[in-house]
């Protein structure tokens, strides 16, 4: 269930410890089999610090009317690789040539529901 929640999002935040210490940032992505895919630039924060390290990957969603939502949380390492046939599309301008894949090794989600409606 959490991957298919996944799946439904076009931006999620990844996570890690640097050296500039704890960095989030958002960014498009596309989930395969085990796996989160994202570009970035080669000269970014991103880029030199995740690499071949742990990071975490978070996707939510969040309806502010009805008060109710839900996040998933994906851990694993990140690897640089060769761009695939399938890139997630990026919003942001300039180049994004380089393509990290997070292989993901665990999974946890949470719902966010109303009082009103939790019964």
């Amino acid at each position: 269930e959490c991957w298919e929640l996944v799946r439904t999002q076009p931006v999620g935040r990844v996570a890690w410890a640097g050296t500039e210490g704890i960095s989030v940032v958002p960014v498009n992505f596309l989930a395969d089999d085990g796996g989160i895919v994202l570009r970035t630039t080669p000269y970014s924060l991103l880029a030199r610090d995740s690499a071949e390290r742990e990071v975490a990957f978070q996707v939510d969603h969040v309806d502010p009317d009805s008060h109710e939502g839900w996040s998933v949380l994906l851990r694993g390492r990140c690897h640089r690789v060769r761009a695939g046939d399938e890139r997630p599309e990026t919003w942001v301008t300039g180049a994004r040539t380089l393509d990290l894949r997070v292989e993901v090794t665990s999974v946890s989600g949470r719902r966010v529901v109303s009082p009103t409606t939790a019964g």
